[in-house]
């Protein structure tokens, strides 16, 4: 594992859904970030602790405005480097980037910023990993079309849910899909006008094989392409990879009974070469969250995707909890990041810390610490660290981003608008290929 930290910022210019649980809400409304002018409010997510009414929309635009640059040497990322190198050599066909996280990885902004850059300079391999079926209201992944229709009842964990009603199996991005409707149907098109993502050879669906399970279908361009029975003498993870000739097309999953059907997701994919950048966020997220997850099932699934890079971006909800110390969350941290780190065979990480908020001075240390931790963690774990925190100008950057015109930031005090994240995800961006540049040379 690599040794170096990445700390402080990078070249930065700076200035959901609604889920029910014993102490969490969260909410989200579907945004789209390919028109400049449309009115819509970004994915809010409360803390499981925290109170208040959701922020009134506001108009979106896509032009980040400048102010300060902060910038460090990047390292840490060797591992990662060595992949590009050979993707860009002719040496292999993709390169695979899992990145976890809270509200602001599940908004998909700042991850399609990375995205985009990633595969603009090596190549598109594809969408990646998605939730099919209906996760969430107003689910919404960029660079994609999903759709579903029927029933569908979604399960994830909450923090405060109680551990009798949590059976572990959430899968790669922490979060499943159920159906007994017989007329339950989920699409994936990849016809976009973005210029990503359009192009899909592969379709592998993730599910559950369980005992008494049914039965669904695969269809490409309204072709059946196979039935899958997920019967099985006990829980585990399966798999159903479509193959088909490079280009643009329709995937369905189509339930063929009333028999339980349990699904975690699809990748969708090319034959590269490229970069494909998985988003895996979860509203409401902690980092310790992932360590609920059942591990076997989260490791069966984290290697059929062979990521070259993990990425963990948690931190936000952690600021408001009541009841959090530092020790106990730095050794849930470590477990989590020692948990993941196990499932992807000691790929390269990064660890991105929280962006800044709105915070009462009683949690400003609180804040702080918690930042502190996860540089340590990521130091112990050979991972490098970026300080969102700091790229937003420190202790009251939320508050200056608010007032950019623009807005950068929401007035909810927690999120960022559209400008917002895809600025940060630019910068981030930017900074992990200048890093590259230097490894190459």
């Amino acid at each position: 594992m690599l040794s170096a930290i990445l700390v402080g910022g990078l070249m930065m210019s700076c200035p959901a859904a609604r889920d029910g649980g014993n102490q969490h809400v969260s909410n989200s409304t579907d945004v789209d970030m390919n028109s400049p002018t449309r009115p819509a409010p970004a994915p809010v997510d409360r803390d499981e602790e925290e109170t208040g009414t959701d922020p009134d929309p506001s108009t979106l635009h896509l032009e980040a405005r400048p102010g300060r640059e902060v910038s460090v040497q990047t390292a840490g990322l060797e591992g990662f480097f060595a992949a590009l190198s050979q993707l860009e050599n002719g040496e292999r066909t993709r390169v695979r980037v899992l990145h976890y996280g809270d509200s602001h990885t599940a908004a998909d902004f700042f991850t399609t910023a990375v995205r985009r850059r990633l595969q603009t300079r090596f190549g598109d391999g594809g969408r990646g990993f998605i939730s099919i079926g209906d996760p969430w209201p107003a689910y919404n992944p960029k660079d994609i079309e999903v759709h579903a229709s029927g029933e569908w009842t979604p399960e994830r964990i909450l923090v405060a849910a109680d551990p009798a009603t949590l059976d572990g199996y959430y899968g790669l991005a922490g979060v499943t899909v159920s159906t007994r409707d017989p007329l339950a149907r989920s699409t994936v098109r990849t016809v976009q006008d973005t210029g990503f993502g359009r192009r899909a050879s592969v379709f592998d669906v993730f599910y559950m094989v369980q005992p008494g399970g049914g039965v669904f279908d695969v269809f490409v361009d309204g072709a059946r392409k196979g039935s899958v029975n997920t019967d099985g003498d006990r829980r585990r993870t399966g798999f159903f990879k479509v193959t088909v000739e490079e280009g643009v097309h329709e995937f369905d999953v189509r339930n063929t009974g009333t028999a339980p059907l349990r699904f975690f997701g699809a990748a969708v994919e090319n034959d590269g070469p490229g970069v494909v950048y998985d988003a895996l966020g979860v509203n409401g997220g902690f980092f310790y969250t992932p360590h609920r997850w059942n591990e076997e099932e989260l490791h069966v699934q984290m290697k059929r995707r062979e990521p070259d890079l993990l990425v963990t971006m948690y931190g936000t909800n952690e600021v408001g909890s009541k009841v959090l110390k530092r020790e106990d969350y730095r050794e849930k941290v470590t477990l989590t990041m020692r948990r993941f780190l196990e499932g992807t065979d000691q790929s390269a990480c990064l660890m991105i810390g929280p962006p800044d908020r709105v915070v009462t001075p009683d949690k400003e240390e609180q804040f702080a610490w918690i930042i502190e931790v996860q540089k340590e963690v990521a130091a112990e774990q050979g991972c490098a660290f970026v300080d969102l925190r700091e790229l937003m100008g420190g202790p009251g950057g939320h508050e200056k981003w608010q007032a950019m015109s623009p807005p950068l930031a929401q007035t909810d005090g927690i999120h960022l608008t559209v400008p917002g994240y895809m600025s940060l995800g630019e910068q981030v961006a930017a900074q992990i290929l200048e890093g590259y540049e230097q490894y190459r040379r």
